[in-house]
């Protein structure tokens, strides 16, 4: 294995018209004095990784897998703009000795850590395939700088999450400095471009690959028009909420199903959790029948991805127990995970079972008729006719007075379960403000915040709740069987951790807390705006 890092990459990039370039190109530049030598030509099959929200491009760095000419190797670039079709790129080249069992499960300890870095606790996935025929030229300019020449015609295809995409073959011509300066490229690019007009390149062959593929990072977007107004009708904004989340939640149903990545089924959960705390918090602005029948499978859906999830998330944190506990082996942890690995995977059958089933066909069909269906003024209730800005005011000011009521009696009686009461209150004002926040602009960023920072805490103290039962079901499960003692007592260990972690979130509640209470945000809410 060479992992050797190549600091810095200095290329050349222009566009082709079409893959017939390379003789005049090169006949052309022998006229001029440069010595053109052909060299073995490549074929590259890359793979580029990243998670569903493509974390790594988010921290401009791209990773790929590559076979050139069968020969293995992984990449990390920067991803950096490029100037006049000129590329300066950080670059960390590994050559492996064979291939890995699967490109996402990276062999090298060091590469695999500061990816890892990264995006912990999303996954990698396999995002794009780019083929590409290399045909190579050893170039020397008249002043002695050396290039690899390069005409590339590569083909792209990605299959994601969804159907399979492919695009047009893009031509490029790349010139690689291997000897000299940047200088003497820009000559290169300056004599090709004059004599061509061959345009540079603004993208990477994976920036490429994206645009031409339309393979954007899966993020939630809230269209135009969706985006609630202050003239909306409550009825009417309700059912743009529910289009958003229901629509997220049909996003995250291909990566469940592929079970590529956790974040799938936290996704998938918290859009079934939103659904269904819109519609018990804005209940009398539909028929009640409606209401009923959502919410209830809404619910179903909910229990079925909480049950994977919270597995999901003990699994996470077995990670960060290694430095809290008194012995902690790596494949102690290892067996661990196996285990609730194991657990996870019936509640996960069931899961995918639920959503191939009839009962989640016909919710998604009823559900896409009645967001669809218009809403007229006689088919509503009376509070479903009010306009939000006449609404908002008063909802998002119930919902803090129902955190503050909730919050005395946690205070006063600062136990597990009068912590998650007021978790599920905190939950209700966080919603509620983010759907009928978009009207007022930043008007309530500061809330949310604020609000998001004591939830975070509040479910991290419900975390050590459910470790600590799923803790104790190992352990029954274990009786009576032969079981290595030194995961029993690291399994005590944990739960016990779990004990001290809670009083430490409890500690933490308190300044989080007061920060909640400050007067200028008590003084905000008793000024929040009837309009903009």
């Amino acid at each position: 294995m060479n992992d050797a890092p190549k600091s810095i990459e200095i290329e050349l990039k222009l566009i082709l018209p079409n893959g017939r370039a390379e003789v005049a190109v090169a006949d052309f530049l022998r006229q001029n004095n440069y010595t053109v030598d052909k060299i073995e030509p490549l074929t590259n099959v890359d793979i580029y990784m990243d998670t569903s929200d493509w974390a790594l491009k988010k921290n401009k760095l791209s990773l790929r897998y590559r076979l050139s000419n069968n020969k293995p190797m992984y990449t990390l670039k920067s991803i950096s703009t490029i100037e006049d079709g000129i590329a300066k790129r950080m670059e960390t080249e590994i050559t492996l000795k064979e291939p890995p069992h699967t490109p996402i499960d990276i062999p090298v300890k060091k590469l695999r850590k500061q990816v890892k870095d990264i995006i912990y606790p999303r996954k990698l996935m396999e995002q794009i395939l780019i083929r590409t025929s290399r045909r190579r030229y050893a170039v020397v300019s008249p002043e002695g700088a050396k290039f690899e020449l390069a005409f590339d015609t590569s083909s792209f295809s990605a299959d994601p999450l969804g159907e399979p995409k492919r695009a047009p073959r893009l031509y490029e011509l790349e010139a690689e400095v291997i000897k000299g300066s940047d200088t003497a490229l820009k000559s290169l690019a300056t004599l090709l471009s004059d004599k061509f007009g061959y345009l540079p390149s603004i993208a990477s062959k994976l920036e490429s690959a994206m645009m031409r593929l339309k393979v954007e990072p899966l993020i939630k977007k809230v269209t135009e028009d969706m985006v609630v107004g202050l003239d909306d009708r409550l009825d009417l904004a309700l059912k743009k909420i529910l289009t958003t989340e229901f629509r997220w939640l049909h996003q995250q149903i291909p990566g469940v199903l592929s079970d590529r990545d956790p974040e799938f089924v936290h996704q998938a959960r918290v859009a079934t959790r939103r659904m269904r705390s819109a519609l018990i918090l804005f209940h009398n602005a539909l028929p009640e029948r409606t209401v009923i029948y959502f919410e209830e499978r809404l619910k179903w859906l909910g229990g079925l991805f909480g049950a994977v999830r919270d597995l999901d998330v003990f699994i996470i944190n077995l990670t960060s127990y290694k430095d809290k506990l008194s012995s902690f082996p790596k494949e102690k942890r290892q067996a661990l995970e196996s285990l609730v690995v194991e657990r996870r995977r019936a509640p996960l059958i069931a899961l995918n079972e639920a959503l191939n089933s009839r009962r989640y066909h016909y919710f998604e069909r009823r559900l896409t008729r009645f967001l669809e269906e218009p809403s007229s003024a006689s088919s509503g209730s009376r509070m479903g006719m009010k306009p939000i800005r006449e609404v908002a005011p008063q909802a998002i000011t119930q919902r803090f007075e129902n955190v503050i009521a909730q919050s005395r009696k946690t205070l006063a009686n600062p136990k597990l379960n009068e912590f998650h009461c007021l978790r599920i209150q905190m939950k209700r004002l966080r919603y509620t403000v983010e759907f009928m926040a978009p009207p007022y602009g930043a008007a309530f960023d500061d809330l949310i915040q604020r609000t998001v920072a004591v939830q975070d805490c509040l479910g991290e103290l419900q975390d050590t709740v459910s470790h600590q039962k799923l803790i104790k079901t190992i352990l029954a499960d274990w009786q009576g069987k032969l079981v290595d003692p030194e995961l029993i007592f690291i399994l005590g260990e944990i739960y016990q951790l779990q004990g001290h972690i809670a009083q430490e979130r409890q500690q933490t509640f308190n300044a989080i807390w007061a920060r909640f209470t400050e007067a200028s945000l008590q003084e905000q809410m008793t000024t929040i705006p009837a309009g903009v």
